[in-house]
């Protein structure tokens, strides 16, 4: 996050990439264009919430962690969610206050449905930090703006108590009159709880789960927690995890509060790089069929470690999603995996492809090989070209907007099909972007150039390693017929992203039902009289162009069938 956020509350910033070594030309002496840097779209996103995500204890154990006896990751999560929230206050100047007059006493007779919490040898300011924490409700507010979008309100729903044994150099003094604990204060209290039930290979899980807070406000979820079990181990070893991870938490922040940037993140794991836009809904179906049972039987620590193993990159995202319980985003995913459409705030976002090391869509690739094989080049490598050159044509500027879909287009198109100004960069090299950073635009409209921590790599590993093998025929199941409504959404999005500038052979493909360009310009002339922008970036006049174009196709045109599309 920037430095400076003195009254912040919404972070406004661009991506930027450019190219360290301009392309050359496979045929010398043809001279090549060269590139410039390219800055992605302006992101902005807010903060602050009006109310607390609210939190409960689930009715299970789930997420166990072999090296310790103890479930502490309802103590973790709540914790964490605290830090988070406590150190951007920080850096926005904003003070912290117990919203309680005292903290719950510790010397009542237990009941039966009572979870105690021992914290051995405590100081009077842990003790009343985590018996806020752990008391319905929130318990700590910001004294203005609202609340931090970490921010939670357990519901209570299990109660706690809490006990501890003050230290014999604590100041003897009035419980209430404590303030409460700096973010920096807060991790040292959870590190020392964390060695007291070795805890701490669950509190980069109990961070993770905090993270995914602001994504759970934006789905009206409910968080439900893994039910805690503690059992003091026989020794206690000091931690390092939670201080190391705090040192970090200024970028997991920067990625966790944009609720799009970490759906963005989530989603891209069911993506395939060989997967083309027409051949979705088979790719997606026996993954459904694997994914479902887990999900319907709550089995979600299994469906986390198949996700992880798919993409190491947002693992952690992943996981920490899942520990939350079977939420609106978990029980969001068979649905998008049957229609690709979601409420889920997912979009195509490259920079956030780079922070977790994990492509989101063909367009992140670079592709292999000249971009022309004879006199062909294919649409994925055409699309990224028009999508790499959008500022040097002026009806370029609809493909700085990435497409909606993932997943590749099929297909080949003639080289001298192409525009111009694109034409240009058939031979040249591969071009090879580098993620350059981040820039924030700050209040005051100046700007802070955020270069990344660790150099970029292409993902040619991971290009290389996407190889469907069709499965065997016998293994086949001949009953097998598929709606192919997720195909369906893939293509028509993603040739109504080309639309203006479709190529004269590809023309007949408007025909097809899957992609029905007559039925995207009534639903965009209702979308423009509803006053949505947002349903197809395109100036009036390239609409006209379109639509004419479409009107004109030749009579004698073959219509696409499904099978090809």
């Amino acid at each position: 996050m920037p430095d400076d956020m003195e009254g912040t509350t919404e972070l406004t910033g661009f991506a930027s990439w450019e190219i360290t070594e301009e392309p050359q030309s496979l045929n010398h002496p043809l001279r090549v264009s060269p590139h410039g840097p390219r800055t992605g779209l302006k992101r902005r996103w807010n903060l602050m919430k009006l109310q607390p995500t609210s939190c409960e204890i689930s009715g299970h154990s789930s997420f166990q962690v072999s090296d310790s006896e103890s479930n502490g990751l309802a103590f973790m999560f709540l914790a964490w969610s605290y830090i988070l929230c406590v150190f951007l206050l920080e850096e926005q100047r904003i003070p912290v206050i117990y919203e309680d007059a005292a903290a719950p006493s510790g010397d009542e007779t237990p009941t039966s449905n009572e979870f105690i919490v021992d914290l051995g040898d405590a100081s009077n300011e842990e003790y009343r930090w985590w018996s806020t924490l752990l008391s319905p409700g929130q318990g700590w507010k910001a004294t203005r703006f609202g609340h931090p979008v970490w921010a939670v309100s357990f519901t209570g729903n299990v109660k706690f108590k809490i006990t501890y044994q003050r230290s014999a150099s604590q100041p003897s003094g009035e419980i209430e009159e404590i303030k409460p604990p700096t973010s920096k204060e807060a991790a040292e209290f959870l590190s020392r709880f964390a060695s007291l039930y070795n805890l701490e290979s669950q509190a980069v899980l109990g961070l993770a789960m905090a993270l995914i807070v602001p994504l759970h406000q934006n789905m009206s979820s409910t968080i439900h927690i893994p039910k805690p079990h503690l059992a003091k181990p026989s020794t206690v070893s000091l931690t390092s995890i939670i201080d190391k991870e705090f040192r970090n938490l200024s970028y997991y922040m920067a990625l966790s509060s944009n609720p799009t940037f970490v759906a963005s993140a989530l989603w891209s794991v069911f993506w395939e790089p060989e997967v083309d836009c027409n051949l979705v809904t088979p790719w997606f179906d026996p993954i459904i069929d694997v994914l479902l049972p887990l999900i319907e039987d709550e089995n979600l620590e299994m469906v986390g470690h198949m996700l992880a193993l798919r993409r190491p990159g947002v693992a952690p995202l992943w996981y920490g999603l899942l520990a939350c319980g079977t939420t609106e985003t978990v029980l969001a995913i068979v649905p998008y995996l049957k229609t690709l459409n979601t409420r889920v705030p997912t979009k195509l976002m490259p920079e956030v492809a780079v922070w977790t090391d994990s492509p989101q869509s063909f367009m992140d690739l670079t592709g292999s090989g000249p971009y022309l094989q004879g006199s062909q080049i294919s649409r994925a490598d055409a699309w990224r070209l028009r999508h790499e050159c959008c500022n040097a044509w002026k009806d370029g500027a609809h493909f700085r907007y990435l497409p909606t879909t993932p997943f590749r287009p099929f297909g080949s198109i003639n080289g001298n099909e192409l525009e111009v100004v694109v034409r240009k960069h058939l031979e040249c090299s591969r071009h090879q972007w580098t993620y350059k950073g981040f820039t924030w635009v700050l209040r005051t409209n100046v700007t802070l150039l955020h270069e990344p921590r660790v150099l970029t790599t292409p993902w040619t590993d991971f290009e290389e390693d996407s190889v469907i093998q069709p499965p065997r025929r016998e293994s086949v199941d001949p009953n097998y017929e598929p709606d192919h409504a997720a195909s369906q959404r893939a293509v028509g999005d993603m040739f109504r992203w080309a639309a203006t500038e479709m190529e004269a052979s590809g023309k007949h493909i408007y025909s097809h039902p899957w992609v029905d360009i007559n039925s995207h310009f009534v639903q965009a002339e209702k979308a423009k009289k509803r006053g949505n922008k947002g349903m197809m970036r395109l100036s009036e006049l390239l609409m006209e162009r379109v639509k004419e174009w479409n009107e004109n196709r030749e009579d004698d045109e073959t219509v696409v069938g499904a099978g090809e599309v």
